[in-house]
């Protein structure tokens, strides 16, 4: 669970210049000591005064002081909806189902003592302002330094205007000094150098212009500048001196909001060949209206955001707009298309290609600002680029992004058999999210478009897939879809599915399987192998995963759960060939996390569930509160309680940041934390066992007295009582085993074996006559669960007071690592009472009041 932040040697994200930084000792002292014991510094002041440089020089010396890091953000103007996205591409975090950006992004920042920068905060900085409180209330440790036209507003912000540079001859660190490093070989003596920088109010921007055109023409300074802002007046004034061509290319660079590199340019300009824009861009750099990269920026130019309004303003003066546009829309496309099959080779075995996450952050503002300007009426290019900037948005883990843009492009589709497809992503992206309430309707809105493009297969496929996880996904959906409500989807999808068509015969199989039963989560077992084998012909793995699946849930119906167990390896090995930028697999991949360590604990093979569990714990398409809670239960069960109740509490926490989504699926591991503080025992630890057992409760609701949340509840609860002498109690909540049918006839949850083993084992302890009967009943199920073998085992010896049964139960524990369960044995065996209770102590546990004497 260590998930620890090395200190970084440089902050993320940070940009890099050129020339070196010129003077502002002062200042950068003040921000520093700012920064120490405030939280929010803002740096303000006009377009051009160097805000950026100053926040990028003072992060740049302060880094060490961050242990747990950060990183640098640039916000551009394209839309308040992407600046978590902004944040999210400085740190590399990525969104995860079931965890929204804004709670990775606190995950991520609340590790310690961070340092966010965040620039640009002059575009929408009402948003801005709502999003830095909010990380600032979610992480305790961190700092955040802004830079911007003005405050933000906020309380506790500490402001600090940074003013032009000072302009003396003798001010060794101010404008002059500045003049004179850019404008070095010029010939400009000192005494030009303070008469230019007054002419520009000491503005660094309007310096660094005149300094670069100085460079150029020596010491004959042209001093014809138009009243305004000095960033302004000596922007005018650079592209009043540009020639036609290095105009008109800096005009349409204004296009661009990051980062492009030479075929970029190109691509927006019209110039006659590559090499004609390289030296173009270089002649710009030379006169400062481009800043040229460095490091890892190394081929990249950047224009300052001030330059960018006037190319802006003139491309527009010039009636370039709409063809310039045009171009960004056509480079825009293609590049989203060329990342897209690069994000495509990445999952490829033989690894040719590579799904590039920083090249996406730097270029996906600009693809993002493409789509906005091409409008939203339907045709071929924005609906490309729409479908692409989804799939891409998709492989960066950005998933709320990832479907809003699959419905852009179905609503740019220029067909409905586009818009169909396009439903159907969203629909798949809205399922790894883990959000069914949200893919069910835009499933049914695909059918509807498919039955608009006369298409019977896409039809037929969304409607089973809706009819599917309509029962597979329940936890998934707000409210429940009603059974009949399925079926008639199911039969639908059966009218209009072609025969031939394999694909289609898969999905209706799967439907079939799922809504065979009537009880949620609960498929036929011979319909769902029946699925498997349409899957399997179909060759589609995200079938057959799914199909093995429902063969697995069917096997855990009928309690066959290490036929479920074996089963389960299948899928695993699968999982590991499954394309991951492909949305159809997101929700296989996350079902695949969630069910292979459930289905090992059914088994009862609790080192094999730990560790799938640390791998969806690993996994980087597993949100907090869901990885977290995978380790709840199999950590309880083996007795490492105090692991269990780490990730307990990192997922509750995860599951409240994340707006307390439906998630009826999680109880059992609530109630698992609830069992480890009712074993321990104290008065405190009785507290916490009725809170953890009341949401556990809560979370489950509407209560399903046959679903899984009441099979962990029958053991959890009858398995505390028992502990703390209970009998009554644990007699009351236990499985009544007279009144159940055999166990190859009844219906079964996965944790069954366990509340069926803890209830024969609560007759032995409570004397009942029929004891003897209900052991023998429970035997299948100790075929089926190591945990539940060695509980009988141990019920065995205590009701026939045989010490080799005891022995045998201890064996049993040891295989499985199960350390409470085996000093609780232990305690049963004379000569190893005292090994017993030491191993109870270490643990946290008072000795248990039920097995203070074997039953004779």
């Amino acid at each position: 669970m260590d998930s620890a932040v090395e200190a970084p040697e440089a902050l993320p994200g940070l940009p890099e210049w050129e020339t070196g930084f010129v003077g502002r000792a002062a200042e950068r002292a003040a921000v520093r000591a700012a920064l120490g014991p405030e939280r929010l510094v803002s740096l303000t002041g006009l377009a051009g005064v160097g805000k950026t440089r100053l926040a990028a020089a003072v992060a740049s010396e302060a880094v060490k002081e961050f242990p747990a890091g950060g990183g640098f953000a640039e916000l551009v103007p394209v839309r308040p909806d992407f600046l978590a996205q902004a944040v999210a591409a400085a740190l590399g975090v990525t969104e995860r189902p079931g965890q929204p950006l804004e709670q990775a992004l606190q995950e991520r920042l609340g590790q310690g003592r961070c340092l966010l920068v965040v620039d640009g905060c002059e575009h929408f900085p009402d948003a801005v302002a709502g999003l830095i409180s909010r990380l600032l209330d979610g992480c305790p440790g961190l700092v955040v330094l802004t830079t911007g036209r003005g405050p933000l507003g906020l309380a506790g912000e500490h402001v600090l205007k940074v003013e032009p540079l000072p302009v003396t001859e003798e001010q060794a660190t101010g404008a002059v000094a500045l003049f004179l490093d850019r404008a070095r070989e010029s010939g400009c003596d000192r005494r030009l150098a303070v008469q230019e920088c007054s002419r520009w109010g000491g503005v660094p921007l309007a310096i660094e212009l005149a300094a670069a055109r100085a460079r150029s023409l020596g010491t004959a300074l042209d001093d014809r500048h138009a009243p305004g802002e000095a960033t302004e007046r000596a922007i005018e004034w650079s592209y009043s001196l540009l020639d036609a061509d290095e105009r008109r290319l800096l005009r349409r660079l204004g296009v661009f909001l990051r980062g492009f590199d030479a075929a970029s340019a190109h691509a927006v300009g019209d110039g006659p060949d590559a090499a004609s824009t390289v030296a173009l861009l270089d002649r710009l750099a030379a006169r400062a209206l481009l800043v040229r990269g460095r490091g890892t920026s190394t081929g990249l130019w950047r224009m300052p955001g001030a330059v960018r309004a006037v190319a802006l303003e003139r491309l527009s003066a010039e009636g370039e707009a709409a063809e310039c546009g045009a171009r960004h829309l056509a480079w825009a496309t293609a590049t989203a298309h060329e990342l897209e099959r690069a994000a495509a080779g990445a999952d490829r075995s033989d690894r040719l290609g590579q799904f590039s996450q920083a090249r996406f952050d730097q270029l996906a503002d600009d693809l993002r600002a493409a789509l906005d300007g091409a409008g939203a009426h339907p045709a071929p290019e924005p609906h490309r680029l729409a479908r692409a900037l989804a799939r891409l948005c998709y492989a960066r883990q950005f998933l709320v992004e990832a479907r809003a843009h699959f419905r852009t492009a179905g609503a740019l589709a220029p067909g409905p058999s586009e818009a169909a497809a396009d439903l159907r992503a969203a629909a798949d992206v809205a399922m790894a999210e883990h959000r069914g309430d949200l893919a069910y309707p835009l499933l049914r809105a695909s059918a509807e478009y498919a039955a608009t493009a006369d298409d019977a297969a896409a039809q037929a496929v969304a409607l089973s897939f809706a009819a599917c996880i309509g029962s597979r996904f329940p936890a998934t959906f707000t409210d429940l879809v009603p059974y009949e409500e399925l079926r008639e989807l199911l039969e639908e999808a059966k009218r209009l599915a072609p025969p031939e068509d394999r694909l289609v015969v898969a999905y209706v199989a799967a439907a079939e399987a799922w809504n065979a039963t009537g009880q949620k989560t609960a498929p036929a077992a011979e319909l769902a192998r029946a699925a498997l084998d349409s899957a399997r012909a179909a060759a589609d793995p995200v079938l057959i995963a799914g199909a093995i699946d429902a063969v697995c849930s069917g096997y855990g119906v009928t309690g066959r759960f290490r036929e479920a167990h074996s089963l389960s390896d299948e899928r695993l090995r699968l999982f590991d060939r499954l394309p991951r930028h492909d949305p159809r697999i997101g929700l296989e991949i996350i079902d695949t996390l969630h069910v292979v360590p459930l289905v090992a604990v059914a088994a009862g093979d609790l080192p094999r569930a730990v560790t799938a569990a640390r791998r969806a714990w690993d996994d980087p398409l597993s949100g907090l509160y869901m990885r977290a809670s995978k380790s709840v239960a199999p950590l309880a069960l083996s007795g490492r309680f105090d692991e269990a109740l780490d990730y307990a509490a990192l997922m509750w926490e995860g599951w409240e940041r994340a707006g307390r989504p439906t998630a009826r699926w999680m109880a059992p591991a609530v109630h698992a934390a609830a069992l480890v503080q009712g074993l321990r025992g104290s008065g405190e630890d009785d507290r916490l066992h009725r809170e953890w057992r009341d949401r556990a409760r809560g979370m489950a609701e509407p209560w399903d007295p046959h679903g899984i949340a009441a099979s962990f509840a029958a053991f959890a609860e009858v398995r505390v009582a028992l502990h703390t002498g209970a009998v009554g109690d644990a007699l009351a909540a236990a499985v009544d085993l007279a009144a159940a049918p055999p166990w190859p006839q009844a219906p079964h949850q996965f944790y069954d074996a366990y509340s069926w083993a803890i209830a024969a084992e609560t007759a032995v302890v409570a004397g009942l006559p029929d004891a003897r009967e209900h052991l023998a009943a429970v035997a299948p199920a100790g075929a089926e669960n190591a945990w539940a073998a060695a509980c009988l085992a141990r019920a065995a010896g205590r009701l026939h007071s045989d010490q080799d049964a005891l022995r045998e139960s201890l064996a049993g524990w040891e295989n499985i690592d199960a350390a409470f369960e085996r000093a609780c044995t232990l305690l049963l065996l004379p000569d190893r009472t005292a090994e017993g209770l030491a191993q109870l102590a270490s643990l946290g546990c008072r000795p248990p009041s039920e097995f203070g004497s074997v039953v004779r």
